[in-house]
């Protein structure tokens, strides 16, 4: 029997995780929808600064373990 990890954690994420450190947690699709939610109560300019930050850090941090970026400019 597989559990959620197993699932959605590939051996590259894990090995991401393991190098970076980064904590890896399984989220449902309701923390993902709160987020959400909570980013909509912020102007149009906010969310999206929000959104470039996290993707650029998602970026970096990837790119400092040899990885391809998932977002490009």
């Amino acid at each position: 029997m597989s559990t959620i990890s197993d699932q959605f954690i590939t051996p590259q994420l894990a090995e991401l995780a393991r190098k970076t450190g980064l904590i890896l947690r399984p989220v449902d699709s309701s923390a993902v929808n709160n987020l959400f939610a909570k980013l909509e109560e912020y102007d149009v300019e906010e969310r999206s600064e929000t959104f470039n930050y996290l993707k650029e850090a998602l970026n970096e941090t990837r790119a400092s373990v040899g990885a391809e970026p998932i977002y490009s400019e």
